[in-house]
Parts: C-alpha cells; structure tokens; sequence
C-alpha cells in the first residue's frame, strides 16, 4: 500500500482507469485481510477505514445509519430519495414506504414481469445462432420497462425503443458521477462547478426531473378524480399511487425523489445481476442443465410467466443467483459516516467520530474465513440451508445489511428470477468468461456480459 502524502493521502489510488482502480480496491482489501480485517485510508484530510470482517461489519451498519458524504454527489439527483436521505427523513419515511414493498403488494406486478419478459425473448431472438453479443442491453431495457411500470404506472416501451431524450439524460448522468466519484480532483464542489461537466450535469438531471414530475403530476390527478366516485376503478395501483395513500402527505417533489431513487438506484442493481448469472450458467453447463432440469419440473415444456407459486419452487435458481451475487457483488464498496465512535470487536480498534467506515462487500464475500476454501469458486449449494446455517449472517449482503438495507431486494429476487427462469428455458446459453473487472458506481466486467445463445429445441 502506498504511503500516505501530505493533504491528498491515498488519493492516488484512485488515480488511473476504471480497471485499475478495482484492483487498487483489492489491494486495500488485502491488506485489511492480513492486518486484523482492517486498513487505514486516508483521502485527502479524512480517515477512512477498511473493514473486511462480518462481525465488524455488523456492528458500523446495524451503529452508523448515516451514508457517507461520498453519497452527496447523488443529492442533486436523488434528493432525500431514500437511498441517500438524511437519518431522520430516512426512518420516517421507510417505516411508510416498507408496506409497499412487501409480497403481497409485489405479487400484483408479475403479470407486468410476465409480459415484459415475453418481449425480451422476441428481442432476443435477433441474437440466435450468431456471434457472441452483451446480454445486459437486452435484459436492461426489459428491468426499465418493468420498473417504469410498477413504479409509476407509465408504459416506456424501452426495449423497442431505447433511444429517448430521458434515457440518453440518465445515461449522461450516470456518466458524469462514475467520473466525478473517482477523480479526487473533481469532488470539491467549487472545482466541479468550474468544469463543463456541471451545467451538462445540471441540463440532464433538469430533463429526468421535468419527466418524472409530470407523472406524477398526473397520476395524483388520476387519484384525486378517483377519489370522488362512489366507486374507485379497479386498475392497476404502481408504487407511486400506492404512496398517495399513505400518512405521509408526501409533496409531489418528495415522491419525485422516491420514485427517482425506486427507478435509478434499483434497476441497474437488478439489471447486472441477472446478467452476471446468465454468464456464469453460459459458462458452467452443469449448473444450467440442474437450472433447466428444476424449472422444467415446474413449467413442464410451458414457456408461461412464472407465478408467485411457481417462484417459491426455485430453490436451485435461487442459489444460483445468490452465488453470481456472491461472486460478482454489483454494488462492491458500502461507505457510512462515523457519528460516534465505534468499537470493532475483532480488529480491536475504536473507529473515531468524524470518520468513515468503507465496507468492502467484494473482499468479505470471497473471505475464505467466511466461505472455506476455493472462495472464488463458482459452487451455488455454498447457500444450502446446511452449509449457512453456522455462517455469519453479515458474511453476505449483496442488498446491503440491516436496518438501512436495500427496501426493494424482495421484489428485486422476483425479477431475477422470473427473468432468468424464462430465458433459460427458451435459450441455452453459452460463455466463455467474464473476464477483468472495472469499478465504476457499480462493478462491472471491460468486456460486457458476453454470450452466445441458441434456441431450445422443444420451444
């Protein structure tokens, strides 16, 4: 690990691609490993510390509910969405929203999951018996057409048309944070502001707001008329008019955030996931043909939507996709603030107020302390009831862990599976590797998700 230079600190390990950045992460990670699970960093004037234990994990996420201010790059973005509001806007705001987001409100969206799925397979079939190609194109614009919908109850149609004004906003977006979170040079406010990356910052979170603040404009209307018949019409409620019905008196800007947050922060998570399984079964045939084998116990040679019932059945995929989390954590790197100091028990050190505690999620989930032996193998019955039942529940947090952790990782597991359960009953699918890695907001491989797919012969 370099030495730490006057004012900057570490910073320089944030200097370089996007390639090397996730391997000066691993460095860190480590070093954490070999010195007791934890390692000093510091950027520019504040301490940061790396923790790489579940134990001390636990105990910064269940004590330091406060997202660092790395997150504040989000804020003119998100708002006080709930991924990065403030404490206290936070705990009300979640004991509100968490009803929305349980089984039994999600179950209402999987005729939605069901029907967007059916066009990513028509779409998919461009892709059969040719070269290899990125799946997460494809499986991208079917997760946003499946967000868009239950959350705001707006049909996009993403995946025949990607190419619109609001989708080309996020992505530029999107671009510029990925840049700004690791050029050290570009997080002062004062100096970003001075770049012409703030006013095409500014400019396209401008056009997403405009976008989702006339819907919901709209659909409080459409609440607001329906709350005046003697009969309300029986349609289908996406999580934003669920909110209108809530205690909160939400204003329609903090809806906006929340629903902002629902579509920006959730999907892309939700996204890489599916298309990180779907290369590790293109690359491990033995476990698509148990993948296969389990879902055609299910469906027989139906190729329909998966139900609630049938979901539940998806013990092996589920194991599958908990192991492609495992291995390839989409979202690597947790970072609280420190409003207190905190005692770790197994490194024995006090992590002092006024500093961060970053959680490498990436290393703890290949700590052969936690996982045995061979940790950066691909083998899904690691999450057989039997072999977690001694494992720390920290070792694993791929939504994140406690009471901050991710709202939506239910409804999230219901797409995953319902995509990856359609797919691979209508395509086989083959891969060589994932291949390097990148660390951008979110862990990505240089190459794309790469396979090649061919049409099962009994669809």
């Amino acid at each position: 690990m370099p030495t730490s230079k006057p004012l900057i600190g570490h910073s320089a390990l944030f200097l370089g691609n996007n390639q090397q950045i996730y391997k000066n992460l691993w460095t860190i990670a480590e070093l954490a490993l070999k010195h007791k699970n934890s390692a000093k960093v510091w950027l520019g004037p504040k301490l940061y510390v790396a923790i790489a234990d579940p134990a001390d994990a636990q105990v910064v996420l269940e004590n330091c509910l406060d997202k660092d201010m790395v997150y504040r790059f989000l804020r003119p973005w998100l708002g006080h969405g709930l991924f990065v509001a403030p404490v206290n806007l936070w705990k009300s705001h979640r004991r509100v929203l968490l009803p929305v987001f349980q089984n039994k409100v999600v179950k209402e969206y999987l005729e939605v999951i069901s029907e967007q799925v059916n066009v990513l397979l028509q779409r998919l079939n461009e892709q059969t018996d040719k070269k290899e190609f990125d799946i997460l194109k494809y499986v991208t614009a079917c997760t946003l057409d499946i967000v868009f919908q239950t959350a705001m109850g707006e049909r996009m149609d993403v995946q025949n048309s990607p190419d619109t004004p609001y989708l080309r906003a996020r992505h530029t977006v999107m671009t510029i944070l990925n840049m700004r979170l690791f050029k050290v040079w570009l997080q002062p406010d004062w100096i970003f502001n001075l770049t012409r990356y703030a006013k095409l910052q500014k400019d396209n979170i401008d056009l997403t707001h405009k976008f989702t603040d006339e819907i919901v404009r709209k659909r409080r209307q459409e609440y607001q008329n329906n709350l005046t018949k003697k009969h309300q019409d029986n349609k289908f409620h996406a999580v934003l008019d669920l909110l209108f019905k809530q205690e909160i008196d939400f204003t329609d800007e903090q809806l906006r955030e929340h629903i902002d947050s629902i579509t920006i922060a959730g999907n892309d998570t939700t996204a890489l996931v599916i298309a990180y399984t779907l290369v590790l079964l293109g690359i491990h045939q033995d476990a698509q043909e148990k993948v296969l084998e389990e879902q055609r116990s299910i469906f027989g040679t139906s190729t329909c939507g998966a139900n609630e019932w049938d979901l539940q059945k998806m013990d092996y995929l589920e194991r599958v996709i908990k192991e492609s989390m495992r291995l390839y954590t989409v979202v690597p790197i947790i970072a609280r603030n420190v409003d207190k100091d905190i005692y770790l028990p197994t490194c024995g050190v006090t992590v002092p107020a006024g500093s961060g505690a970053v959680i490498g999620a990436f290393a703890l989930h290949r700590s052969e302390s936690s996982w045995g032996p061979e940790p950066h193998k691909f083998d899904p019955d690691r999450f057989l009831p039997e072999k977690s039942v001694n494992r720390h529940p920290a070792a694993f947090m791929p939504f994140s862990y406690g009471s901050r952790n991710c709202i939506g990782r239910k409804f999230g597991m219901l797409i995953m599976k319902s995509i990856i359960s359609s797919v691979v009953r209508t395509y086989k699918l083959d891969a060589d590797d994932i291949g390097d890695l990148k660390v951008e907001m979110l862990l990505f491989p240089i190459k794309g998700h790469q396979v090649k797919i061919s049409r099962r012969l009994n669809v």
